[in-house]
């Protein structure tokens, strides 16, 4: 009785077909996935693993069925961007990306009108300062390598860190998006407050003035390719002493100014002091 022939095409397509899922499936466990999509990709990412797998499994039937003409070309397809998603990565810093000053209010009305999202590891973006378009994240003390997993933004109601009788705000960590959106939209009501929020010092000469700089934290609306500089502008006579992308906490009082003839939050530094990085995205939708 004649062995059955077996098919190197169709292995190699099952291969890169279990590779693929593998990699997902390592991807969405890690929370590695954060370093290039938001959390609302994931159940895309699920249905991808889940496609690849019967793919994979489908090509059994044929593994010892003789094919005349061997391709293999094809399997790139699968393996060039498994080997590059097993690179090691890290997040991205504010040089990586094309800033631009957005404007205060251009994330606010989305977000408002949007469900509640989830706040996950971060990374570093690529597109202008944005003022309102981001959740925060934090480092879960696992893995430095991978991004941390934060709570989601925006969620109607004042997030902690408001002190009214004392007319101040601190801004944690973990509620950065939700403060912005929530002083954006409320301008007048925080006008006079003392405000404290940490973020890595954005200057972007083209569109903000000598003595104007955002304390930022980096944004992902989509994917990596969108990530963006999100923060308050704040007035300081002396950002010629800051240096780019330094961490810092800053402190001052909250006013109603102008950019590009709209009403937007700002702030009067009165005091400045180094900070610890806070790793990981913010993810406004």
């Amino acid at each position: 009785m004649q062995a059955k022939a077996f098919n190197s095409q169709i292995f190699l397509e099952i291969l890169c077909n279990f590779a693929f899922t593998s990699l997902i499936i390592y991807l969405l466990k890690s929370g590695n996935y954060l370093f290039y999509v938001t959390p609302r990709m994931e159940p895309y990412l699920i249905f991808s693993a889940i496609l690849s797998t019967i793919w994979a499994f489908a090509g059994l039937r044929r593994l010892f069925k003789p094919q005349h003409l061997i391709r293999s070309a094809h399997c790139f397809v699968l393996v060039i961007p498994v080997l590059f998603l097993l690179l090691p990565h890290s997040t991205l810093n504010v040089t990586d990306v094309a800033a631009g000053y957005a404007g205060a209010g251009a994330f606010v009305q989305n977000s408002a009108g949007s469900s509640t999202p989830k706040q996950s590891p971060s990374t570093d973006p690529n597109s202008g300062y944005s003022s309102d378009s981001y959740s925060d994240t934090k480092d879960d003390g696992e893995n430095t390598s991978s991004l941390p997993i934060a709570e989601s933004p925006y969620d109607q109601g004042i997030p902690e860190g408001l002190d009214e009788e004392n007319k101040k705000i601190t801004i944690g960590a973990d509620d950065f998006y939700p403060w912005i959106i929530e002083i954006y939209s409320n301008i007048d009501k925080y006008e006079g407050y003392t405000i404290t929020m940490t973020g890595f010092v954005f200057m972007d000469q083209e569109y903000l003035s000598e003595n104007e700089f955002v304390p930022a934290r980096l944004a992902m609306v989509c994917c990596a390719a969108d990530l963006a500089p999100m923060g308050i502008l704040c007035k300081y006579d002396k950002v010629s002493e800051l240096e780019s992308e330094q961490w810092v906490t800053v402190e001052g009082v909250l006013h109603k100014g102008q950019y590009n003839g709209q009403d937007e939050p700002q702030v009067t530094v009165t005091k400045i002091t180094p900070a610890e990085e806070v790793r990981g995205y913010i993810f406004p939708y």
